[in-house]
């Protein structure tokens, strides 16, 4: 088989990192960014194509309609702004791609792609959009609408705001800036227009006053699992942030998304699909049963993180429903991905079954030897027919070692990943394989 991307979702955001939790990085200042620097200069050692920054805008009260929990347990919050640190992920790095989180429902299309463009440039053409269309009330609360907007309208207008800073983004031609001192002319100023877009939700005169980016615009990077997200993945995505219960299922998102960008005219070969996983690397095999055991554990001691997790996510409240019955059919106006979770987890399944055993946390919590999970990738991979794995959880400094120094080379060895970097640019290097 063809090689396969890395990348790690960071899915707890500019966050504590795993507080009073096992591997715990005591040693670092959360107020500061360097553990993400120290992350992001490991991912780029193993040869990580990109470095994905989740973000969420509000402090959450799903949980029995208080902040406290949260609060009290730093429960996806506090959050730092993944823009923020990114200028110093750029500083400590040269070729991983980096791939802040910005939502299209709250961000003025403008600066978005002002910001974007100003960060693809610093990077030199390294900079990806994590485009997200947020979830809860309680951030629509912070921008000022009393709930969130209906679920597949948000992606309506995401469509329109993806097609408004495309259009910005393009209102520079290639070589507009020519610096000609004998002419006296800095900017040709017939390869710079301006824009005046106007759809239904959006409306911007343009251009930006930032010229063109290096890579023109950022690579696209959309996850969501319901069905508007993935024909939303479809028409725009160029990586494809997905996940599964399963073999089967995943296989299933891949073919739908690809069916939806077909149908639209684009070539299916530029997308890429990256499944999230959780690989736990251990010394022997004998050792699997154990780890596996002290994993079960840990999802059972932390089962109400989970159920406020959930609930900010969901935008219900998971406190009212007893964890040991069944919990039947319910709609949500949050993340549709939850509602294919429960479906998945079958009739029967209960929130202790969902939050706690292994099949309700996703196929790829893989667990073995470093060339037991490179195998496992390896199989997943030729079955599902995908491009690549996003690691994903909280940044410690034993579990990013266990990664890059152990789970990567195993991969090296079978040439599945990438050993260096062939290109300049991040979309060059996604679609060189």
């Amino acid at each position: 088989m063809s090689k396969f991307h890395l990348g790690w979702f960071l899915g707890p955001g500019i966050t504590i990192q795993g507080w009073n939790e096992p591997g715990f990085a005591t040693g670092y200042d959360w107020t500061k960014p360097d553990i993400f620097v120290d992350a992001a200069r490991a991912m780029e050692r193993a040869c990580f194509d990109v470095f994905i920054l989740e973000d969420s805008s509000a402090v959450p009260y799903a949980y029995k309609n208080s902040m406290d929990f949260y609060l009290k347990h730093a429960v996806m919050t506090p959050k730092f702004d993944p823009v923020m640190v990114t200028p110093y992920l750029i500083a400590a790095t040269k070729h991983l791609g980096l791939a802040p989180t910005l939502t299209s429902t709250f961000y003025p299309p403008w600066l978005l792609a002002r910001s974007l463009s100003t960060l693809d440039h610093y990077s030199n053409g390294r900079i990806a959009w994590n485009i997200v269309t947020a979830t809860s009330d309680a951030a629509a609360q912070n921008y000022g609408l009393d709930k969130q907007i209906e679920h597949d309208l948000r992606y309506d207008m995401a469509d329109e705001f993806v097609e408004c800073v495309s259009q910005l983004w393009d209102a520079w031609e290639p070589d507009a800036v020519v610096m000609d001192e004998a002419s006296n002319t800095f900017i040709d100023p017939t390869k710079v227009k301006a824009v005046n877009f106007q759809g239904k939700y959006y409306k911007t005169r343009g251009p930006l006053n930032v010229p063109r980016s290096p890579q023109g615009r950022p690579v696209f990077i959309a996850p969501g699992g319901s069905p508007r997200g993935r024909k939303f993945a479809g028409r725009n995505a160029e990586i494809v942030l997905a996940g599964g219960e399963s073999i089967e299922d995943m296989k299933g998102y891949r073919d739908d998304v690809m069916n939806h960008a077909k149908a639209l005219g684009r070539d299916a070969s530029k997308i890429k699909t990256m499944f999230t996983c959780v690989p736990t690397v251990v010394k022997s095999p004998g050792d699997v049963a154990d780890m596996k055991d002290q994993l079960a554990k840990q999802r059972a001691h932390h089962f109400e993180r989970g159920l406020a997790a959930m609930s900010f996510l969901s935008g219900l409240d998971f406190a009212q429903f007893d964890p040991d019955k069944p919990m039947g059919e319910f709609t949500t106006n949050g993340m549709q991905t939850l509602l294919r979770t429960f479906k998945n987890a079958g009739p029967d399944a209960t929130l202790r079954d969902v939050v706690t055993k292994p099949n309700g946390q996703g196929f790829t919590h893989f667990v073995g030897t470093a060339d037991q999970i490179a195998g496992q990738m390896q199989e997943a991979m030729q079955e599902i027919g995908g491009d690549g794995f996003l690691i994903t959880g909280h940044l410690k400094p034993r579990y990013i070692n266990s990664i890059v120094d152990e789970l990567v080379p195993a991969l090296w060895k079978r040439q599945l990943t990438r050993r260096e970097y062939s290109h300049e640019h991040l979309r060059d290097n996604i679609t060189a394989f």
